[in-house]
């Protein structure tokens, strides 16, 4: 009585089994009619008897390319690539005297780096959530060391930074 059940078991089985591979043809009819949405792009399109114009890539001002994108602004972003491609940054050094998300005080550090030293030059960067006050640009650590020694005794909080710096 067991073989049996097994056997009836495996044979609706196998039954579902070869019946549910079968490969299902769907006919598809290009008339079919029971489609209820159309809508007509043929304005939005270019139309094929545009005169196709050559383009001078040095008149590109106000021409509008066929994806949509501004030439203008093309022109634009191969300016500032060519620009700077154009600008020599080497290894150097930086003395930053403050690091903080006070922006009074890094105003405060400014000011104080001033009344110090009226020729000495700040850099105050704002990185989400913090200012930075930098000042100097040296080429080796020794030269920044000089200037540290004097700025350490009225900014407590200055270290050396590595940091590329840009050759004019």
């Amino acid at each position: 009585m067991c073989y049996s059940r097994r056997l009836t078991f495996i044979s609706i089985l196998s039954v579902f089994f070869v019946f549910g591979c079968v490969n299902k043809k769907m006919s598809i009819s290009s008339n079919n009619d029971s489609r209820k949405y159309f809508e007509d792009l043929s304005f939005i399109r270019e139309s094929e008897n545009a005169p196709s114009a050559t383009i001078d890539e040095e008149n590109i001002v106000g021409i509008k390319s066929n994806l949509g994108i501004d030439i203008e602004l093309d022109s634009i972003l191969k300016i500032i690539k060519s620009e700077v491609d154009e600008e020599i940054f080497t290894d150097g050094y930086t003395i930053q005297i403050y690091l903080g998300d006070k922006r009074e005080e890094a105003e405060n550090t400014v000011e104080k780096l001033f009344e110090y030293d009226s020729l000495i030059k700040s850099n105050t960067i704002f990185t989400q959530p913090n200012y930075r006050v930098k000042t100097g640009t040296f080429e080796d650590r020794f030269k920044a060391n000089f200037e540290y020694k004097k700025l350490k005794k009225i900014f407590p909080n200055a270290i050396i930074i590595p940091e590329k710096i840009k050759i004019n």
